[in-house]
């Protein structure tokens, strides 16, 4: 692979995703410890309201791979008809520095990017991120911050902290592990300088998002359902109601990478926007391409407004819940359909089933959208809104 040429041909369009900070909270669930028997990675997003878009794209050794994030172009997470998935945490404030001169500059979005179009597995994807930052190729954001990246497929998943000089790979091998803003692997101790309060407010965060999973365990395993209860749970000002959705909360992503057809039923459950503003999505990896109001941005805008004229206690959460109580039973149902269909040799009826399904979901999802944000009384008690 020729790491250099990839990059200088993307420098410019993600210069600007290399020096900014994703300080989001994650989760990552090995297939013993969900009810659907495969590995769950979740990312609940924060960041700047930035435009958010996301987009079905083939790579240049022709996968079809679906990008999540910043509009146009930046890939905040992601996965590919290979079933893998990745996504990335802001870390801890280092003491290292980037060594400008001589170095190639590489995000995490760009190192993500490479994840997603060049390998066919999580192992591959793992060391690749490890290696850049090894070798300095990344910057960090303009604090010098460290990530956390998370990387599975069907089989594997693994975390990756890395920093200026640094990278560790952990694989997950049973259980869940919950990550925030704090890098959590061996030899993290030469590099980290976040203040007392800064550790402390993470691991809160960490230690109140695993509580409130545990809470929406069905038969001792976690669903999908739970998880997205859990990414709606709101935070407080106070140190002990750290919770994953936030002041500055841009929506959430659930992956579960399928083993068996990995092209056409890996899934993500997606809120594009606040996820406390919009309906979960359910998209397979056979999904043609998202509507155009996902792909300009207009699909999370509208998510957006919802918050700033309802605020985050708003009355019609449940409406919500209660779309997302049809909609995602209603897939379990038609991927299984998909995977009959798949095993005897009917693929294109498999696709057709499965983009029928998410065209009349997303049709569903943008008349509640819409007709939310027009008819809830808008919030005039600014207290009720989120710490961070």
């Amino acid at each position: 692979m020729n790491i250099g040429n990839y990059f200088f041909r993307t420098a410019a369009l993600f210069a600007f995703g290399a020096v900014t900070a994703e300080a989001c909270t994650s989760w990552v669930m090995h297939s013993s410890a969900t009810k659907s028997g495969l590995i769950t990675v979740t990312k609940c997003r924060d960041q700047k309201p930035y435009p958010i878009s996301g987009d079905v794209r083939v790579s240049r050794r022709g996968w079809r791979w679906l990008r999540l994030g910043q509009h146009p172009g930046l890939t905040g997470f992601g996965m590919n008809e290979k079933g893998v998935i990745a996504t990335c945490n802001d870390g801890d404030y280092l003491t290292s520095q980037y060594p400008r001169e001589g170095r190639i500059n590489i995000g995490s979005y760009s190192i993500l990017r490479q994840v997603l179009t060049e390998c066919d597995n999580a192992y591959d994807g793992a060391v690749l991120i490890r290696d850049h930052c090894r070798a300095a190729r990344r910057p960090g954001a303009k604090d010098h911050h460290g990530s956390t990246l998370m990387v599975a497929d069907p089989h594997h998943a693994y975390i990756v902290d890395i920093g200026t000089g640094y990278g560790e790979i952990k694989e997950i091998k049973s259980g869940m592990l919950v990550i925030s803003n704090k890098m959590h692997l061996p030899g993290i101790e030469e590099f980290a300088a976040s203040s007392l309060y800064n550790f402390l407010s993470d691991r809160a965060r960490e230690t109140n998002s695993r509580k409130i999973l545990n809470e929406y365990r069905e038969d001792g395993k976690f669903t999908v359902q739970g998880i997205i209860r859990a990414s709606r749970a709101k935070c407080g000002k106070a140190l002990k109601d750290k919770y994953p959705f936030r002041s500055n909360s841009q929506g959430a992503a659930c992956f579960e990478p399928d083993p068996e057809f990995p092209a056409y039923l890996t899934t993500v459950y997606t809120a594009i926007g606040p996820q406390r503003h919009t309906p979960y999505l359910v998209i397979p990896m056979a999904v043609r391409q998202l509507p155009e109001k996902v792909q300009s941005g207009k699909w999370a805008d509208l998510a957006y407004a919802f918050r700033k004229k309802c605020g985050d206690e708003h009355p019609n959460l449940q409406a919500l819940y209660d779309f997302e109580a049809k909609w995602i039973p209603g897939y379990d149902k038609v991927r299984e359909e998909a995977r009959k269909l798949l095993r005897a040799g009917k693929t294109d009826e498999a696709v057709k089933l499965l983009n029928d399904y998410f065209e009349r979901q997303f049709k569903a999802a943008d008349e509640l959208l819409t007709r939310l944000v027009e008819t809830t009384p808008e919030c005039t008690d600014k207290s009720l809104n989120c710490g961070i």
